[in-house]
Formats: C-alpha cells, structure tokens, sequence
C-alpha cells in the first residue's frame, strides 16, 4: 500500500484543525460553505429526514439510518450511490459496472443483475421504486439529500428491502428566482458541468431544471493497443414543475433521463496466460466489438399531496420508468485467440407503480395507511463470444476433443472465425401491497409502533437457449470423404461437400455455454405467485428531549425467483428477522451527538451469488443459491461541533456474519463467514471560517474511511486452491501478488476552497483517493478453468482537479 500510514497520519492531522458536516451532518455552512462559520453558534444542526414516509428530526427516528446531505456530496465529490459506501459502514456497492451494480446492506446483498432475481436492497427516488439495478445507479441530480435505511424496510417502503433501503430525495421547485453552476476540471481530462435553474410561473406555478453533463478519459491503458479503459461520456437531466393551486394541494410532476455511454470494466489478466501476473502490470483485452457500456433511461413521477383537513393527508405516487442497457465486457483478460471470452447483457425495461396513501398525525397517534401496485415486463439477451479457437481450446479441455486444430491441420480455414451463444429471458412481474404503520404516544415520552405489510407477487418467467451463431463455418466447406477419413468411419457421402458447421453438427451437436439439449431454440415459461405478511413492532423512550432509546423487531421479505442462465431453476423467497437496539442523543447544549446501536438478524432462504457447474455448460456460470444466514452488529454515529464552523464526526460499523446452512461448489461452509469485511471506521471533519473584512471565507474537507480485511470461508479457500493446482494450467494465480484484493482498505479525499461573501462564487481543490490506493475489486475465475484465464477488475485511482461554483 503507497504510504497508508503516512496518508492517515496527515488525514488525522487535518482532523485536528477542521471538521465536516458529515454524511450524517450538517452544518449550515457546509451547505456549500454560505455563510461564515465565525457567526453560528456552535451546535450540531437538525437533520429533517423521511425514512417514516414523513418528516422527522433524524434523532426521534428509531431506525439506524446514514444520511449524506447536498453539502456533503458535494464535499465527497458522489457523482452516484457507488461514491458513498465508502464512507458508510454497512453499505457496500460494487458500481464497477454501472448497469450492473452490485449492492450490500450489513452484508446482505443484492449481486445478481438477471431479471429472474430482485435486489435485497431497495433503491427509491422521492419515493418511488426504481426496480431494476440496471436503472437504480444513476448520476446524482439537484438532490437534496440520500438516506441509508439499514435493516428490513418492508413496511413503510415496500418490496424487496430485506436488506435495506437507499431513498434518494431530490430538491423540490421553489417559489424563488434561483440558479447555480457548477464546473470540475481534473486528471485523465475530466470535465463535469452541471447546471439548475428554478423559475417561478406565477403564484402557483414553478419550473426547477437541472442537467449534468460528465465526460473523462481512460485510467487504464491496454499495453498492446495503447487503448484507454474505464471512459466515461454521459449527461443527464431533471425537470420537474410544482403546482400548488391552495393551500391543501402540492402537485409536482417530474421527468428524468440519462444517457450513459462507458468503456465495459477492463478485465485485468492475472493468470500465466497474461501479459503480467501482477494485477498493476501490464494488461490486454480484446473484445470483439470493442468493450462498451451504455443507458438510456427515461421516467416519469407525478406526486400529489392533498390535505384532507383536520390533519388528514393522502398522498398519491405514480410512476411509469422505461431503460435499456447494453454492457459488452471481457472475460479473460488477454488478447489470446484461443482463449478469448466476451459476455454482452442486453435489457430492455418498462415498469409502472402506483402507491396511495393516507396518514394523519395526532397529539397521540400518527399513523399511516397505504397500498401499492407495480408491474414490470423486462427482456434481456445474455451472449457469450468466443471464437473458434477458444471453442477448440474449451473442448480440448473439457472433452479430450480438439476439433478444429484437427480440421486446420488438414488445410481447413477453421480458426478465427465468432461464435456467439446466447440465451433469452422474459419476465411479467406483479406485485400487490397493502401497509399500515400506526405509532401511539402512550405517555409523553413513550412511543408503541407497530406496522403491518401484506405482499403478493406474482411472476411470469421465460428462457429461450438459441443454438449457437458461427456462420463462418458454414462457408467452408470440404469433400465428406475428408471428414469420413477423420472420423474412421462412413458418415457423409464421400464426394457430397460438407460445411465444417454441419460437421460440427454431426461430431459434437451442442451448444458448449448454454445449453438445453431438446429446448434448445424454444421458449420454455414458469409462472410462480408468492404471499407475505410482515409486521414490525418498535418502542422508543425520551428519557429528556435529547436522548431517545429505542427497541424493534421487524421482518423483511424478498421474492423468490429464477435464474436466468439456468433453464427451469426457482429459488424460494428470502425472509429474514431483524432485532435491534438502540440510543439517540444530542448532549452538551446538541454540541455532541452520539449514536449507539446494535442488531441481530436471522435470514431464511437467504439468495446470494455463487459460481457453479451448470449441466450442459463447458463453462461455469454464475447462479443463485439460497441459504440460511445469521448476523449480529454494531453501529456508530458521532458529531462534535468544536466551535462555529468547525466539526469532527465518526461513523463506524461492526458485523460478525455467518452462513447457518449454506453449500458453495460442493462445499459446505455452514458456521462459516458469510464474506464481508467485519469492520469499516470513517473519520471526518470541516472547516468553513470568514476571513473578514469582505475578503470571502475559506472551508475545508476532509475524509478518512478503512475497512477491514474480508472474512473468507472454505468455499472462498477451495476456489483459491484450485487456481492455484489446476490440472491443465497449474499454478494460475500469484496470491502473494494479490495481497490487497481482500486485505484492509484505507481511502483519504479531502477539499479546500475560498468562497465570496453570500457564497455568490466558491473555488477550490479536491482529491479523491488523496494517496492513489490501487486495490483489486473484484476475482473473476469464471473462465479460470476451462481456458486458464482468471482476472482482476481494478478500483478506480486518485482523482484531483479545480471545482468552480457560482449561485445566484
């Protein structure tokens, strides 16, 4: 690691003289350094969340939730969710793909991209679900703040949050003239405008629009083709009209779109196969193509509010969102014929919801009634592209047969020709939902919550495996008496001409990835339905208005489903029994806030990914299995406000999670860890001071965040052991070369910056990743194997530049 310590003895330092309204804070002044921290009183200021689906100081919410404001994504520099895991213990996302981004809550995670599955962590925007994960990593626009709710969420947000929630809540339009801009210049020539106006249109009526535009240059660099990696070209926009005809009625209506276009993940060869065995030496990668990645999203949400009077609400969300992605990456990393992979996932998405609901709150009761429907119809293409070199290398390997060397050593223009396998998925999902949440003050310090869901989900599922595509070989043809004198035997008329694929036809007759025997090139349908009831119950006691303690038990729910690569597979619903504890406190006059809380969890039928033998597959694939977990935790959260414009913060989780039931690879791994890094600590502070004298101010940022090593189990182990004894490649993999790929991880970002009195214009420089920690994200032995190709995929470096911001 390059001078870690050296790095956190500086960011330690800065820790001393500054501090931050954090992720979980919030000072005025860090809400982009307006203001001048010398004349606030020194207090750590109220946090207005909804994770009740209504407005509460985020101290009365008896839930453990992470709360990142504007101010503090901007401090980050988060163009997405995947730029705040990181900084927040018990969330980790996997945003190496956008369009198959890879989300954890306490080690619950959502890991498989196949319309067949649904996500354990639910993604909202003001409110709404996003559905798919393809759609649900999006670029940040005017967003006001992000909540991440650990634990089951089913009751108040609904469908597949067993794990978790992450409720994006965007800036509402404002009965004010207002804009700003915002310009970031930095390394590998990145430019990001983004840019919001809001315009009143009369007494009732206001316009906010928001658009970012982001583009940026390759980090990684193919040491044969002298191609960049990892290019991002994307923009985005938000408008959004608010209509408030009176005083009981708030309708906004609002449209989203993105269009995201991206290098696909380079895979970086690590094998004896490769250029280097180093994950940071050089790499190749030669996808048939070129390796891409892009969106194209639109969506649309129109929430009314209606006052009812008497303190009775009814709100109404409906929601129509539309997407498809393309992602073609490599899966081999080297740019060896006879070994190359690709894999493409083409998705097609349309999607409605529709949620109503009533709520009223009292001196003694609030509580919250609701229903909800959603419906999705998805298509996705999954190929695999070989060529036939890599073709005969797999039946070499696999079935001591290799067909094409034999075919070119008779003269048979046989290799470099594409083979493309694929398979095709459909899916109509249903979902039906009614809720209630309903909260009594039984004393004026004591709080009974109890909470009720029931769910019906109702799915319509397809797969079609196509016979392979490798029309080059139908062009070359030879005598039958050729192919008869290769075989020993009198199978084709001697003088009839053959083409080599109807050889193939006749010798191995299969698909070789994907494969289903007779189904092969029909579509074979399964329909299931699933019922769920899950309750919460919650107590919460103010022992003073400043500390609150609270108990709850809640189960969360997550729909079975299929796997999309595996002909006629089913999973069973995923269940899970959440209990927590936990403290609230502001003390010494809200100068200090501390957050205590621990939790216990028990999953059923927990789904989560595995690389596995599939029948029919020269190559494993990876599926869906499900297993019994449990877990317990802690979770941290501290603010001090120092003086005006100066505070430090802590965050910090603990988890000991492991599988209960569970075999991977033949490998029973029950007692065993479930994966997860036990521990992540984030440490913080801001500055934001005047200078005086109408010379401006100055704030400053900085951020330190380590994570411990991951916990491995057997199957974990195994796999590591067979790329290290393969019977065809041997020794594959240098794990003393890899020793930061689950080793513990320590990230610094910092900011400084001169601002204009009222905050008119700011400047200042940023460092993500201030001492360029260069880890290995991911291990891919998907093609280890068969074709002695496993790979790394890379974390992104540091990035530094200028940020300019003007407001008016």
């Amino acid at each position: 690691m390059r001078d870690v310590q050296r790095g956190t003895a500086i960011c330690a330092a800065a820790l001393l003289w500054s501090g931050q309204a954090w992720a979980q804070s919030t000072t005025t002044s860090a809400e982009t350094g307006a203001g001048g921290g010398n004349g606030q009183a020194a207090g750590v200021e109220e946090i207005v969340v909804t994770a009740q689906r209504r407005e509460q100081s985020l101290q009365d919410v008896p839930i453990s939730v992470n709360v990142f404001s504007a101010a503090t994504l901007d401090a980050l520099g988060a163009q997405s969710a995947g730029d705040i895991d990181t900084f927040t213990p018990g969330l980790t996302i996997d945003d190496t793909s956008v369009t198959q981004p890879h989300y954890a809550i306490r080690g619950v995670s959502s890991d498989d991209f196949g319309i067949g599955t649904e996500p354990a962590v639910g993604v909202f925007i003001d409110g709404v679900y996003t559905g798919r994960s393809g759609s649900a990593l999006i670029f940040f626009n005017d967003v006001d703040r992000v909540e991440v709710l650990k634990g089951p969420q089913g009751t108040l947000f609904g469908r597949n949050t067993s794990a978790g929630a992450i409720s994006i809540i965007t800036k509402k339009p404002v009965d004010a003239f207002e804009g700003n801009a915002q310009l970031r210049i930095g390394n590998y020539e990145r430019r990001r405008a983004e840019g919001m106006l809001n315009v009143p249109l009369g007494d009732t009526l206001a316009l906010r629009v928001n658009g970012v535009y982001n583009k940026r240059n390759g980090y990684l660099t193919d040491a044969v083709t002298g191609r960049d990696y990892e290019r991002e070209d994307n923009w985005s926009g938000r408008a959004a009209l608010r209509f408030r005809p009176g005083a009981g009625t708030d309708i906004l209506l609002a449209y989203d779109h993105d269009n995201t276009h991206k290098d696909g993940p380079a895979a970086i060869g690590i094998g004896p196969l490769a250029l280097s065995q180093d994950p940071e030496g050089p790499f190749a990668n030669d996808t048939l193509g070129g390796s891409r990645e892009s969106r194209l999203l639109d969506a649309f949400t129109l929430t009314i509010d209606q006052d009812l009077g008497d303190k009775l609400k009814l709100t109404s969300l409906s929601s129509y969102r539309w997407f498809k992605t393309l992602n073609r990456e490599d899966e081999d990393g080297t740019n060896l014929a006879a070994h190359h992979l690709d894999t493409e996932n083409n998705e097609r998405n349309r999607s409605y919801y529709q949620e109503l609901r009533l709520a009223q709150s009292t001196s003694r009761l609030t509580w919250v009634l609701g229903a909800s429907y959603f419906h999705e119809s998805a298509m996705q293409k999954t190929r695999t592209i070989a060529l036939t070199d890599s073709i005969d290398t797999v039946l070499a390997n696999v079935a001591g047969l290799p067909l094409f060397t034999v075919l070119d050593s008779v003269g048979l223009p046989v290799f470099g020709i594409p083979w493309v396998e694929s398979i095709d998925n459909h899916a109509d999902n249903d979902s039906y939902a009614a809720f209630g949440d309903l909260t009594w003050s039984a004393t004026p310090k004591l709080n009974l919550t109890v909470g009720l869901r029931y769910t019906r989900d109702e799915k319509k599922f397809s797969w079609q495996v196509n016979p392979y595509s490798a029309p080059g070989l139908t062009q070359v043809g030879a005598p039958g008496a050729l192919y008869n004198a290769i075989l020993g035997a009198s199978v084709f008329p001697d003088a009839a001409t053959i083409s080599v694929a109807d050889f193939y036809n006749a010798v191995v007759g299969t698909n070789i990835i994907f494969e289903a025997g007779a189904l092969n090139g029909t579509r074979f349908t399964r329909k299931e339905s699933f019922s769920d009831v899950s309750p919460r119950f919650v107590i919460d006691y103010h022992f003073t208005p400043d500390v609150m303690a609270y108990a709850s038990a809640a189960r969360g729910y997550k729909a079975g489903g299929y796997n999309s690569v595996e002909l006629n597979s089913f999973f069973k619903p995923e269940t899970v029994w959440n209990f927590e504890g936990g403290l609230k406190s502001n003390l010494f006059e809200r100068r200090l806030q501390f957050n205590l809380s621990a939790y216990h969890y028990v999953y059923r039928d927990r789904q989560q990914l595995s690389l596995e033998s599939i029948s029919g597959s020269g190559v494993p694939q990876y599926v869906t299995l499900s297993g019994d977990s449990r877990a317990w935790g802690i979770d941290l959260d501290t603010r001090f406000a120092i003086a005006p414009g100066i505070s430090i913060g802590a965050v910090a989780g603990y988890i000991d999670s492991v599988w209960v039931s569970r075999t991977e690879q033949g490998v029973d791994i029950d007692g065993q860890p479930t994966g997860e890094p036990s521990f992540r600590g984030v440490l913080n502070a801001h500055l934001d001071r005047d200078l005086g004298g109408g010379a401006g101010g100055i704030f400053a940022d900085a951020s330190y965040s380590y994570t411990s090593k991951r916990r491995l189990n057997d199957a974990i182990r195994a796999s590591d052991a067979a790329l290290e004894n393969s019977p065809i490649y041997g020794d594959m993999v240098d794990f003393s070369k890899l020793k930061r790929l689950r080793g513990s991880r320590e990230i610094v970002n910092a900011r400084i910056g001169w601002r204009l009195p009222g905050n008119a214009f700011s400047l200042s420089v940023f460092a993500e990743n201030l001492f360029d920690v260069r880890t290995p994200r991911t291990l891919n032995p998907i093609s280890a194997q068969t074709l002695g190709t496993p790979y790394v995929r890379m974390d992104r470096p540091r990035f530094w530049g200028v940020e300019l911001n003007g407001r008016f």
